[in-house]
């Protein structure tokens, strides 16, 4: 598990004391449901933070394999940002060799497909495509930012949403899963926000995974968020402030 699950709860804090560990380094461990012995195995492999471990395994890499990223310098947050697009340690290694980042790797590579005609797209869909991009030209939106969502074959009402929004699809893909609103994810944005920042903000702050929209949504911070929670205001009650925002109340 990455992140805490209501339905599987963490195992009894004084196991944990009796093994040795100081308290919020367990509690920490805890959070994001990793077992006494899944933490024991992850602090072997190097790894100190449960957060990064919960990084680690949110790009789907094993402890045992851990040192390999490493010593190709990756760190645990672009592993998941290459995760992410598809990538597997050697190919992200290889990458990384040529000093491209995920997000460049991923736009070279769907931008070569689509010049030396590896997409083999039928007549008929690509004709929707074309029909769909027109859409998104006519919108008002960048063409570098239609690029990107063509790339992802991701051309839809929904994406023409975040699009619109000048949202780079996978920007938009990450803050979607968030369960933001392109609107909400555009604010943030202005803000010099990234995704990759909020979501490591989020974790350090020890936010729940499903409660992170409505507090960012209500247009605070992953730190007032947590004051807030710690003061007694609970997530509903951000979710009625999100919604009193949206509709423009506020």
């Amino acid at each position: 598990m990455t992140r805490l699950d209501p339905e599987q709860p963490p195992e009894n804090l004084t196991a944990w004391l009796a093994a040795g560990w100081r308290r919020p380094e367990a509690q920490a461990w805890r959070r994001w449901n990793f077992t006494l012995d899944q933490a024991r195995e992850w602090r072997e492999s190097g790894v100190a933070e449960a957060l990064t471990a919960a990084q680690w395994q949110a790009a789907g890499v094993e402890p045992r394999a851990v040192g390999d990223w490493v010593a190709a310098r990756i760190t645990s947050a672009e592993a998941v940002r290459w995760h992410e697009f598809g990538y597997d340690l050697e190919q992200a290694r290889e990458h990384a060799k040529q000093g491209r980042g995920p997000d460049e790797a991923y736009q070279q590579e769907t931008i070569a497909r689509r010049f030396t005609g590896g997409s083999r797209q039928p007549r008929m869909a690509a004709a929707r495509s074309g029909e769909r991009i027109q859409a998104f030209l006519k919108a008002g939106v960048q063409h570098d930012v239609v690029r990107g969502y063509l790339s992802a074959d991701w051309l839809d009402d929904t994406a023409l949403a975040w699009a619109e929004q000048g949202i780079q699809v996978w920007d938009a893909r990450i803050w979607k899963s968030l369960g933001l609103t392109p609107a909400e994810a555009a604010e943030l944005q202005q803000a010099e926000v990234t995704p990759m920042r909020a979501v490591e903000e989020w974790w350090r702050a020890g936010i729940p995974f499903d409660e992170v929209a409505d507090w960012l949504g209500a247009g605070l911070t992953a730190a007032e968020a947590a004051e807030q929670r710690a003061a007694g205001v609970t997530v509903e009650q951000a979710a009625a402030l999100r919604a009193l925002r949206r509709g423009g109340a506020l």
